[in-house]
């Protein structure tokens, strides 16, 4: 027979397993948020990745597309990182289901690529060849970009001069938080009749080829250096997307 000393010692130890039980699933328990990354001046949506704490196993945000996350409570903080902006580091109580993140730009002025006085030289991109469902339209060389892309689809020009060789393009991009973009790719560039890759001088490309989607700094283009053995032709791909007043401006020196 049990006594009631021991009955109250074992409820005791029940009610604290109890508690501990609670506890754990407390601790345990999965919460999922959407974070969406911003420019802190701009507002516009941009691309980036967030991490849980000091993992390296971040999720990709892009406009149109947040990050979702599931955090448990005892995960500490959340972090924000965006290629051209100053990180941030979040408590995840500060969190909300769908929360937008703004990060500021770096700035420096060795990045800075359009000189004061102008001598860069506008590149119109209307009147490309253009093939898979795209229009070009524009003023100068502000070139706005529409389409519904399957598979591939873009622009190119068979027939430009070949003194670009060593000379660099340079490319903005804004509006990009209108289209939709599969897997965060934007953009690659060709070049010759072989459609050769033309890879970016200041930027990581993504799948090997692609630029990542963003918004572009307007004193930051994204630049190219035309090879010497360029041919004369020049373009642009897009995989499948969905584009709406893509603005592209170009610029080459």
């Amino acid at each position: 027979m049990i006594r009631q000393g021991q009955a109250i010692i074992i409820a005791a130890v029940i009610g604290l397993i109890g508690a501990i039980i609670a506890a754990l699933i407390m601790t345990l328990k999965l919460k999922t948020i959407e974070i969406i990354i911003a420019d802190i001046e701009t507002k516009q949506i941009i691309s980036g990745e967030v991490f849980i704490d000091a993992n390296n196993d971040g999720k990709p945000s892009y406009p149109g597309n947040p990050a979702v996350i599931r955090v448990r409570r005892s995960n500490r903080f959340i972090r924000i990182e965006s290629k051209g902006y100053q990180s941030r580091i979040i408590p995840v109580k500060n969190i909300n289901n769908l929360h937008i993140i703004e990060l500021e730009a770096i700035y420096c002025e060795v990045c800075k690529i359009i000189p004061p006085n102008g001598d860069l030289i506008p590149l119109s991109l209307a009147g490309w060849d253009a093939w898979g469902g795209i229009t070009i339209t524009g003023i100068e060389n502000d070139n706005i970009i529409n389409g519904q892309i399957r598979g591939t689809a873009g622009f190119n020009n068979a027939n430009m001069s070949t003194d670009l060789r060593g000379k660099t393009l340079y490319l903005f991009f804004s509006n990009t938080n209108m289209s939709t973009f599969d897997a965060n790719r934007m953009i690659k560039l060709t070049f010759n009749n072989n459609d050769m890759t033309l890879l970016p001088d200041n930027r990581n490309p993504i799948y090997g080829e692609y630029l990542s989607v963003e918004n572009t700094p307007s004193n930051q283009g994204i630049k190219f250096t035309i090879p010497d053995n360029f041919d004369g032709k020049l373009g642009f791909v897009f995989f499948q997307a969905i584009l709406r007043d893509l603005k592209i401006t170009a610029y080459y020196k």
